[in-house]
C-alpha cells in the first residue's frame, strides 16, 4: 500500500511556523520599548529584578516574546545577569559612567568630523535651524526631560557613514547614559549652555570645518560630564 503525504499539508505546516516565529518577533520588539520604557519612567529601577513572569502578564504576552526581549537588553548592557542569578536592571558606577563619556567623547567626536563632510547642504541647514529653534523656545528645565539634545547627537552619528560607530552610540552607549541620567537631578544651567553648544558644532559642520567641529564635540561631551555629579555616584 503506497502512503502519500500531501505537499501542502507540510507547506502549510511551515509556513504556520514561520508566522509564529515572526509574531514573536515583532511582540519581543514591542516588549523590549515597554521594558525600556519602565526603565526610563523608573519603574524598573537601576538593580531592580526583571521578573519576566509579571512583565508576560502585564504585557498580556507569552513568555517567549518576554524572554527574547530580555535577552536582547542584556545584549544592550541594560539588564545584567550573573550566573544562577535572576535578571535585573543594570546599575551604573563610577568607573563605568566615567568609561561611558571617554568612550563617547571618542566616537562622538569622529562621527561629528565624518558626518561634516558626509552630510549634504540642506541637511546642515535643517540642522543649525532646529538648534536655533530649540535656543529660541528656551522651555527646557532639563537636558534629560526631553529628548532633543539626544536627537541632536543620533543626527549627527546616522549621517557619519560609519555603521558600528552609529551602532555602539546609537544601541548601547546612548541607553547607559540616559539609564544613568533618568535616576539623577539636572545640573542648573547646563540646558541652555547645551543647546549652545549644539549650535556652534551645527555651525562648525556648516562651514565645513570638520577640526573644529570635531574639537567642539569633545569638548561639549566634556562638559556634559557636570551632569553626571560623579563625587555623588554610589
Amino acid at each position: 500500500m503506497n502512503i502519500s503525504i500531501a505537499p501542502t499539508t507540510v507547506q502549510d505546516s511551515s509556513s504556520s511556523r514561520r508566522g509564529d516565529v515572526a509574531a514573536d518577533s515583532t511582540l519581543a520588539q514591542a516588549a523590549i520599548g515597554r521594558i525600556i520604557d519602565l526603565i526610563r519612567s523608573g519603574e524598573l529601577a537601576p538593580g531592580g529584578i526583571v521578573n519576566e513572569v509579571d512583565l508576560a502578564k502585564r504585557f498580556d504576552m507569552s513568555r517567549g516574546p518576554i524572554r527574547e526581549a530580555v535577552r536582547n537588553l542584556e545584549g544592550r548592557k541594560l539588564i545584567m545577569r550573573e550566573a544562577y542569578q535572576k535578571a535585573r536592571i543594570v546599575e551604573l558606577g563610577v568607573e563605568q559612567v566615567q568609561e561611558l563619556f571617554q568612550l563617547r567623547e571618542c566616537l562622538e567626536g569622529m562621527a561629528c568630523r565624518l558626518a561634516t563632510t558626509q552630510m549634504t547642504d540642506s541637511e546642515l541647514a535643517e540642522l543649525v535651524e532646529s538648534c536655533e529653534k530649540r535656543g529660541d523656545q528656551g522651555r527646557l528645565a532639563t537636558t534629560f526631560t526631553n529628548d532633543f539634545n539626544f536627537s541632536f547627537h543620533i543626527q549627527i552619528v546616522k549621517k557619519c557613514g560609519n555603521k558600528k560607530i552609529e551602532d555602539i552610540l546609537t544601541s548601547e552607549v546612548y541607553e547607559l547614559v540616559r539609564l544613568y541620567r533618568w535616576t539623577k537631578k539636572a545640573t542648573p544651567g547646563r540646558s541652555g549652555r547645551a543647546r549652545t553648544e549644539h549650535w556652534q558644532i551645527a555651525k562648525a559642520m556648516q562651514s565645513r570645518d570638520e577640526e573644529l567641529a570635531e574639537s567642539l564635540m569633545r569638548s561639549h561631551i566634556q562638559r556634559s560630564m557636570q551632569i553626571v555629579d560623579l563625587p555623588n555616584l554610589g
